[in-house]
């Protein structure tokens, strides 16, 4: 029954469409992962930088380059599509998470350094057992909400084109910044890294431009991380270890340049 549910819940996931046609296709073209670049100083001046993801604790993904941000002096922001009301609920009751994870995601922006948070308020969809979701809004609607909230930014920061692990809710955030960059420079976490050690969150069509080497943000990085005390055990599924073996192995960190601002 249970593999009869799954087949029944892919089959009708376009998601699930959209990954096979992009595996086709990569057949005939394959992301480089030779980066241009080291260090962020190389991609030009940052004075103001918005990381925009769908999820409280979706910031881990850059994380490092955070850090790297902010002990620059540049500003940094972060615009959060959901309170991940849909989420794993660790010790807290449905109904409870939204709140528990909007304050867990204040604590880790804190010991980040992050600036300024704002929620868009939209509600995370609960999960089925095989399927997840994203909010009920076009990526046009949430181009013209993220717009202006992103003006002033001359570095944005998102998914990437894969969604990380083919989450609807990343595409989404993916595909409404695309409807909004300009002049900005625009970058995404986890670009094409055939040496990565966490391969199934790698969006591999997103070609490695700049590279970072973030482990001397290891202690900052695993504190933040911390704070999100009702999906940690989600990242060290993802490391098929422990919490501190995905700190270890995302210690580098890819990503692509997407912007017309980044070329």
């Amino acid at each position: 029954m249970q593999t009869f549910q799954k087949i029944s819940q892919r089959l009708t996931d376009p998601v699930f469409y959209r990954k096979r046609i992009r595996q086709v296709l990569r057949c005939c073209r394959r992301a480089t992962a030779v980066p241009r670049f080291r260090s962020i100083e190389e991609v030009g001046e940052i004075h103001h930088a918005t990381v925009a993801v769908a999820h409280p604790d979706d910031e881990t993904f850059c994380s490092g380059l955070i850090c790297a941000l902010v002990e620059k002096g540049t500003k940094v922001s972060l615009l959060c599509l959901t309170r991940g009301e849909g989420g794993p609920t660790g010790e807290w009751t449905r109904d409870e998470l939204g709140k528990a994870r909007e304050a867990e995601m204040r604590s880790a922006c804190e010991a980040l350094g992050i600036e300024d948070l704002m929620f868009l308020d939209h509600v995370d969809p609960v999960a089925r057992e095989h399927r997840v979701f994203a909010p009920d809004v076009s990526p046009n609607e949430l181009a013209k909400q993220i717009a202006p909230l992103l003006e002033e930014s001359d570095l944005v920061i998102s998914e990437g084109s894969s969604g990380e692990y083919w989450h609807p809710a990343h595409l989404l955030v993916y595909e409404a910044v695309a409807k909004v960059v300009e002049e900005q420079r625009w970058i995404t976490f986890l670009a094409a890294n055939e040496n990565h050690p966490i391969p199934k969150l790698v969006n591999e069509d997103d070609p490695t431009d700049l590279e970072l080497d973030v482990s001397v943000h290891r202690s900052r990085r695993e504190k933040a991380l911390l704070c999100h005390r009702s999906q940690v055990s989600l990242f060290a599924r993802f490391a098929e270890g422990t919490l501190a073996d995905f700190i270890e192995k995302t210690s580098t960190e890819s990503y692509c340049l997407k912007g017309p601002g980044t070329g």
